[in-house]
């Protein structure tokens, strides 16, 4: 049985890649409830939209293929492109079934439409605004996709170092006193 949901399946599979022989079944079992979490519900920081946003701006139609190799570093060696396109549909399909007008797509394209007129002094607010928002067909996917894989990312990084802390335990670490 597996630890998400049917739908995120070869999410999974990427994740069992990222974690092998580093945690155990309890440290994987808590992995996944908070993977779980925030699939259902994420969730970002002001700060963390607000570097998205500028990465994606400034990066422009680099973007899309930023995305794809951040993908691919971290798929196994024995995925094939077939498999690369098969998750991003899967990340699109997600995104755009579960997090398009939640709220959070909302509060990126916000980050997005200020960063363009940060960066694009002579544009009035209203083609800003048109340019971020007519482009939903690249740019805030990729910003959510971002947002999805970074929060991934770092939560496998952080379980990882927690099951090597546990490994350690029962060593101290002795401080001579200098006489």
């Amino acid at each position: 049985m597996g630890h998400l949901a049917k739908k995120h399946q070869f999410l999974e599979h990427l994740i069992n890649f990222q974690i092998e022989e580093h945690l155990n079944y309890e440290q994987k079992k808590a992995l996944y409830c908070s993977l779980n979490a925030f699939l259902k519900v994420p969730e970002a920081s002001d700060y963390t939209l607000e570097s998205i946003a500028t990465r994606i701006i400034k990066m422009g139609v680099d973007y899309e293929a930023y995305v794809s190799v951040l993908i691919f570093k971290m798929l196994p060696d024995e995925f094939t492109k077939g498999n690369l396109v098969q998750l991003e549909d899967e990340f699109y399909t997600y995104i755009e079934k579960e997090l398009h007008g939640k709220g959070l797509d909302k509060r990126i394209t916000q980050k997005l439409i200020d960063q363009i007129a940060k960066q694009n002094p002579q544009l009035d607010k209203r083609m800003a605004e048109k340019k971020a928002l007519g482009n939903w067909g690249w740019l805030l996917p990729h910003a959510l996709t971002q947002l999805v894989l970074d929060y991934i990312i770092s939560t496998i990084d952080d379980a990882k170092l927690e099951a090597n802390r546990g490994k350690k335990k029962g060593r101290k670490i002795r401080i001579k006193k200098m006489t």
